[in-house]
């Protein structure tokens, strides 16, 4: 079977070359074999997850810029029918994503991002051939995670350890007393967990240096956010009492 153009240059979305954006995982000319240095059009990426994670980053900003929120709209920007048979394209692309074409989706969502990419690839390429574990790679490149992976940052375990404390010494009575009292920490702390996450997707492609100044600016100000939480709380304690 003869590779196609996008597989040979691990760029399975055919992404136009442009010198104003700067992918990372663009190949360097040095490292290109002499098919992937003869291309005149398109990128080609050192792998085909950040082939993938350029995909995912078009197409999130077609839904944040240009207000592609459908299947339709996305396909007639990333295949225009100057040059294309668009309607075909957005048919298999919507029956793919198990929408119809002009169905509003959000392509933030793991579950409606996962299969356009996966259908574009195979419009573009005539077939899809990478394993699962490359399509997660380039959507983690890019930021999006499926929503019951494991998080990054352990969720805290106050909560568990409290209660079995509990139980050993008062029964059920003090577990849930015991419950009761700890929860609202728990949701205090929930925000800083979930911003935690989203920063060590969202950076992961950025020198570990860098991930640590970003990672400090939001721990700072997530700490701002649960301290003004608990600071409230004390008030309407005190309002209540």
């Amino acid at each position: 079977m003869s590779t196609s153009r996008g597989i040979r240059n691990n760029n399975p979305g055919n992404i136009d070359r442009n010198n104003a954006n700067k992918w990372q995982g663009r190949m360097p000319r040095e490292r290109m074999n002499a098919e992937q240095r003869a291309e005149t059009r398109f990128e080609v990426f050192v792998s085909p997850a950040y082939g993938i994670r350029a995909m995912c980053i078009l197409l999130v900003n077609y839904f944040d810029r240009h207000g592609c929120d459908t299947v339709r709209k996305i396909i007639n920007r990333w295949a225009p029918p100057v040059e294309n048979d668009t309607g075909a394209y957005g048919r298999a692309v919507a029956q793919a994503v198990g929408v119809d074409a002009d169905t509003w989706i959000n392509v933030h969502e793991y579950r409606r991002l996962r299969p356009l990419v996966e259908a574009i690839i195979t419009h573009e390429n005539g077939r899809q051939p990478y394993s699962g574990d490359v399509i997660e790679e380039g959507l983690r490149l890019a930021g999006v995670t499926k929503p019951d992976a494991a998080p990054l940052v352990a969720v805290p375990k106050a909560a568990t350890t409290a209660a079995v404390t509990a139980a050993t010494t008062g029964g059920a009575v003090a577990v849930a007393e015991v419950v009761q009292q700890v929860t609202p920490v728990i949701q205090g702390l929930m925000p800083v967990v979930q911003q935690a996450n989203t920063v060590a997707q969202s950076t992961a492609g950025m020198p570990s240096w860098l991930r640590l100044v970003v990672a400090g600016v939001v721990l700072v100000a997530a700490g701002a956010s649960v301290y003004t939480w608990w600071r409230l709380r004390r008030a309407r304690q005190a309002v209540a009492t």
